[in-house]
């Protein structure tokens, strides 16, 4: 059985933790070890994992040290400034890493981890549980064999409210940096990062396609009092001719749950993360359709996938640098295009109540606006909207670094 380690234990390593559990009821990969110097904060998680057998330690020099050859693979469920760093550091030190996503907040980050994993022959995997979807790997295989022809445009939409309350959870959340760090985050980058991300890896396995990027456009806004964006249209050029648009935001009232089309010469596949669910419809009046028998487990596909890879049972990640390194790209491109995230004016702002009872900061109209946006293919600024402008497009060819100028 594979033996993981962890950096962290509470917020988001909570949901590895539990993917790991289902890891280890399936005799596949169990939670051996994890660092975590916050002990009171995070008393029961620590607590429910010693119970499990999982070794807790304060810091990770700690655990390196205990576990020294015990281990077959370090997870890095972090804040994205402490990524690059730490998974650098653990590949020098001899171990694969599996890292949540965005891999970095920039390029030059992604690059360098590029470097370190051919140096010290270890690898690094990207934890897009999405690329692991069997839904997601029958498009893709579909694609690939031709079935679409040419796919000319990908399309994606997602709208989930955030609450003060969801901002507030760390010191980097709706931030531009972490400390010195860029993290730029922002719905694209963090939250329907994945969907974004399952559009580009889509595009680039057509015949002849690559996730090389040509140049990207986007228009990025704040509502809320961040200094980040919260709503966000991004239009990415493929090298290969195809266009992505994502559209994403955090300022609604309604969540629209994550949806995908993708158009191609001798059809169009629709795809819903509700239930993970795929429908082509060919020119010829042919359907097909493929449905995840068990969606829940999709949170321990790259977990199982990273463990198989560990094994010698498979070649390399199914998501690794490679594949991740794109958003990273697209994203920073995008801060590239838009310049400061642009406040929205008081008049299109209104404040509700969440759940939890703290402040909701909306758009007035953006579901519809999202709507609209998604079934035109198009930019804020193209539907007239007041408070949207138009942004240049940037070209991919030589970026290195973010920001450009520096």
């Amino acid at each position: 059985m594979i033996r993981y380690g962890m950096v962290g234990v509470g917020g988001f390593a909570e949901t590895w933790a539990r993917s790991l559990q289902m890891l280890e009821e399936k005799g596949i990969a169990r939670l051996a070890a994890a660092a975590e110097r916050r002990t009171e904060p995070c008393a029961a998680q620590i607590a429910a994992l010693r119970a499990r057998g999982c070794a807790i330690y304060t810091s990770l020099d700690e655990m390196l040290a205990a576990e020294r050859g015990a281990l077959d693979v370090i997870g890095l469920p972090v804040g994205i400034a402490q990524h690059e760093p730490l998974a650098t550091r653990l590949m020098q030190a001899g171990y694969p890493v599996v890292v949540e996503k965005p891999v970095a907040g920039t390029i030059q980050e992604v690059d360098r981890l590029i470097t370190v994993e051919r140096q010290t022959g270890r690898w690094c995997a990207v934890d897009y549980q999405w690329l692991h979807s069997p839904t997601i790997q029958w498009l893709r295989q579909r694609i690939a064999a031709g079935a679409l022809g040419a796919v000319r445009e990908g399309r994606t939409v997602i709208g989930w409210p955030r609450a003060a309350s969801y901002y507030a959870r760390n010191a980097w959340a709706g931030q531009l940096r972490d400390g010195a760090a860029w993290v730029l985050d922002g719905p694209a980058t963090n939250a329907t990062a994945h969907y974004l991300t399952n559009v580009l890896y889509l595009l680039a396995a057509q015949p002849g396609g690559s996730l090389e990027i040509a140049s990207v456009r986007a228009e990025l806004y704040r509502a809320k009092p961040i200094p980040s964006y919260d709503t966000a249209c991004i239009e990415v050029r493929m090298a290969c001719g195809a266009r992505l648009l994502h559209l994403s935001s955090h300022s609604v009232s309604e969540s629209i749950e994550p949806v995908m089309t993708l158009e191609g010469e001798r059809g169009v596949a629709s795809w819903r993360s509700g239930d993970d669910t795929a429908l082509i419809r060919y020119a010829d009046g042919r359907e097909e359709s493929f449905s995840t028998p068990d969606p829940a487990y999709n949170h321990a596909r790259s977990l199982e996938q990273a463990a198989r890879v560990a094994a010698g049972q498979d070649p390399k990640p199914i998501c690794g640098l490679a594949e991740g390194r794109p958003h990273v790209l697209t994203i920073n491109l995008a801060f590239e295009s838009s310049g400061t995230p642009r406040q929205i004016a008081s008049e299109y702002i209104a404040e509700r109540r969440a759940g939890d009872g703290s402040a909701l900061v909306v758009i007035t109209g953006m579901e519809q606006v999202l709507f609209t946006a998604y079934q035109q293919g198009a930019m804020f600024s193209d539907l007239g909207l007041p408070w949207a402008s138009p942004s240049p497009s940037i070209s991919a060819a030589g970026y290195i670094h973010y920001p450009r100028n520096n």
